[in-house]
């Protein structure tokens, strides 16, 4: 049987008496004209691999694997609440299923290739350890990509080239190699584009020096001069200059840095004038904004791009006007557009205060795991009178993508801005109180794979942690609830925690 929208089922039972288990396995073979990811971009290089032929590649490595031998050697956790982990273990499935032969943010309606989502799910997938994946998604970028260098999945969307660059850029700090010299040209390309794209500082407006109004990521509005498309572009030059410097192209990575400093230049000043315009701190959505909903989309600067530091009383304000006036049932309600509570939005909030060592986080990321279908799964809004979905696929990729990476960030941080890890600082002290060991890893950071241990023990903590650092073993900073802040000595490897009093 068959049905062209593909909506056909069929069900299997199996009959078990009460008191037994019974273990079930299915084999469902995928064939290779079945799948469609085909980009309607030609390569620009003749010596690239064909979309043809990385779909070959990735399905001989997926095929004839059960769900053990594709999980073999990935990050894994161990936690005390077992809802939590449970939703980590089928997020971390249900991104390996959308991630074969190109990045594809839902099943059914969202089957189709955004650099928006595939930004989110392929920092999940390296977090998750996923490198060879990640290494044969990579070079599905390039056909997208047009002659003046605009990495185009959408029209009128101006945040994909910066994305594009960090996701390349991610992938390569965190492996400690070199990208392929063939891609040079493009990389190159990418950011000029970036540079090309922006209004004339010499303009009097609000938005001098920023990107064109574009539609953007659509859960922000209607066309506008987004500060989530500028926050991206500055990202993208300073992945572009680090491309360079591991290219040895000193000059072009000096150039891509100058670049994404005046860019930054711009959006700051710009921001002065929204401070000056809406009497606070606070980042609006765009410089012709009040603040709203949209505001959402400017935390991009604190997550998950750390163009700013994690007390930066922009987005911080932001986060609170947020928390005052946005949420809907704890979580982050949308209502332009989505017109819902959004899981993975709702988690950007909570990464912000994480970051900051605010334990608010917490309670949003326990609003989500609330919010959670039977199966694990969520859609990418969610009606608040029923519970159900309201915006695109009810499985929704980049969601599952922002639980793995918060639940992953929960023990081990990344601090762009101090080249250092925090370990330990999103564990709740309900996680300590009983006797169970928590564990994560290993997971893949630009210093090296790391693992973390965190042992109760009758006088207090016990934290043991192992890496293999890529070039030197960073600053550790270790930040326990309860326990206060520690930074420990090079070379250290674990550390015996005594509780504070309260």
């Amino acid at each position: 049987m068959t049905c062209d929208v593909g909506m056909l089922t069929a069900a299997s039972l199996f009959r078990v008496s009460q008191g037994e288990t019974r273990l079930i396995s299915a084999d469902i073979p995928l064939k290779s004209h079945n799948l469609h990811f085909f980009s309607p971009w030609k390569l620009t290089e003749a010596d690239r691999r064909s979309p043809a032929e990385i779909s070959s590649s990735c399905e001989h490595q997926e095929e004839n694997k059960d769900w053990g031998e594709a999980l073999e050697g990935i990050c894994r956790v161990e936690i005390p609440d077992k809802h939590f982990k449970f939703l980590f273990d089928t997020a971390v499935k249900s991104l390996m299923l959308h991630s074969v032969s190109s990045v594809y943010p839902g099943p059914f309606t969202y089957r189709r290739f955004w650099f928006r989502d595939a930004a989110f799910i392929m920092h999940a997938l390296l977090n998750l350890g996923f490198a060879g994946r990640v290494e044969n998604l990579l070079p599905t970028f390039f056909p997208y990509q047009t002659g003046e260098g605009f990495f185009k999945s959408q029209d009128g969307e101006w945040d994909s080239n910066g994305e594009a660059l960090w996701t390349i850029s991610r992938y390569y700090a965190v492996t400690g190699r070199t990208p392929p010299e063939k891609w040079k040209k493009n990389i190159y390309r990418a950011a000029r584009w970036i540079t090309g794209k922006r209004i004339s500082t010499k303009k009097d407006k609000p938005y001098a020096g920023l990107f064109p109004a574009g539609f953007s990521a659509e859960h922000l509005g209607p066309n506008d001069y987004y500060y989530w498309d500028d926050f991206w572009g500055i990202a993208g030059l300073y992945a572009a200059s680090y491309l360079a410097d591991l290219y040895g192209d000193e000059d072009r990575s000096v150039q891509f840095r100058r670049e994404a400093e005046d860019f930054f230049r711009s959006v700051d000043l710009s921001l002065i004038r929204a401070q000056e315009r809406l009497k606070r701190p606070a980042m609006p959505a765009s410089p012709l904004r009040r603040m709203d909903a949209g505001a959402v989309g400017s935390l991009a600067a604190g997550y998950p791009l750390q163009l700013m530091e994690p007390d930066d009383p922009r987005l911080l304000d932001t986060v609170e006007y947020i928390l005052e006036n946005c949420l809907v049932k704890g979580g982050f309600f949308q209502d332009m557009i989505h017109s819902g509570i959004n899981p993975y939005l709702t988690i950007h909030l909570a990464q912000i205060l994480l970051r900051k060592g605010d334990p608010r986080f917490f309670d949003l990321v326990t609003n989500v795991a609330e919010s959670a279908s039977p199966t694990g799964q969520w859609p990418e809004a969610i009606h608040p009178a029923t519970g159900g979905g309201c915006m695109g696929d009810g499985q929704h990729i980049w969601a599952a993508a922002e639980w793995v990476t918060v639940i992953r960030d929960f023990f081990i941080q990344e601090d762009f801005f101090r080249e250092r890890l925090v370990l330990g600082g999103g564990i709740p002290k309900s996680w300590l109180a009983g006797r169970e060991a928590l564990s994560l890893g290993p997971t893949m950071t630009r210093f090296g794979p790391v693992s973390l241990k965190i042992r109760p023990e009758p006088e207090g903590i016990k934290l043991e942690w192992s890496g293999r650092w890529l070039n030197r073993e960073p600053e550790i900073l270790v930040r326990l609830a309860g326990y206060g802040e520690k930074t420990v000595s090079p070379g250290q490897d674990s550390l015996d925690l005594i509780a504070k009093a309260e």
